[in-house]
């Protein structure tokens, strides 16, 4: 088990190698320096040498906190997925919105401000397949993603058409729908070094909220919306 409380975090920290000056890298330091060493490269290609070189420590430092390099691949996943969840959290909150297409903005407002991390983690997940043998439980991390972020988004789809603001829909085939695009985002942002995340996700904002006939500039349910 790790052995360091979650850290409080409201914008993606810096990512990649520390330099000397820095403190001691804690238990979700290590997390996330491992995972980007675990997205350039495959995982049977990092060792936990590699690692503590990235984090500038020797490699005991990371036994106190890992017990092996599989429990830090999976630490390094599901470190980059609670972050996520608790920044989606504190913008989604009912306090923090007025509708529940403000709310859907802050999930994507989260994938731009945790593209990094969460891009690493697409692509991990990619090479997931190929290790199933070796780490049969690695991708529940990742199953455990899509589930809440379904149950998040249809959530919220169901409490705009409630509400008047949405037309009627299929929650769960929109919810899909959104987390599909989110991942072919992030996955553009990995292929191509000049890809406009941000201007690509503010027109798919404006797509969906023509789809499920939400006016923006009236916060209401658009005319003739069926």
């Amino acid at each position: 088990m790790v052995r360091s409380t979650k850290e409080k975090r409201k914008t993606e920290p810096r990512l990649g190698r520390r330099s000397a000056d820095q403190a001691s890298p804690g238990a979700n330091d290590l997390a996330r320096i491992a995972l980007d060493l675990f997205a350039e490269r495959h995982f049977a290609s990092v060792t936990i040498r590699d690692i503590s070189r990235a984090a500038g420590i020797n490699s005991a430092m990371i036994y106190y906190y890992y017990e092996s390099k599989e429990q830090l691949f999976r630490a390094a996943i599901e470190n980059a997925i609670d972050e996520a969840f608790e920044l989606f959290s504190s913008h989604s909150d009912s306090k923090n919105y007025d509708n529940a297409a403000d709310a859907i903005g802050a999930w994507f407002d989260v994938h731009v401000v945790l593209h990094k991390r969460l891009r690493n983690v697409v692509k991990i997940s990619l090479d997931l397949k190929g290790l199933m043998e070796i780490l049969p439980d690695a991708n529940e991390p990742v199953e455990r993603f899509y589930r809440h972020e379904g149950e998040i988004l249809e959530k919220f789809i169901r409490e705009g058409i409630e509400k008047g603001i949405f037309r009627k829909v299929e929650p769960a085939a929109v919810a899909t729908m959104i987390s599909a695009s989110l991942d072919g985002v992030l996955a553009r942002s990995l292929i191509l070094d000049d890809f406009d995340m941000t201007g690509t996700v503010a027109e798919f904002k404006k797509t969906l909220w023509l789809h499920l006939g939400y006016d923006v500039e009236k916060r209401t349910l658009r005319q003739n919306s069926v």
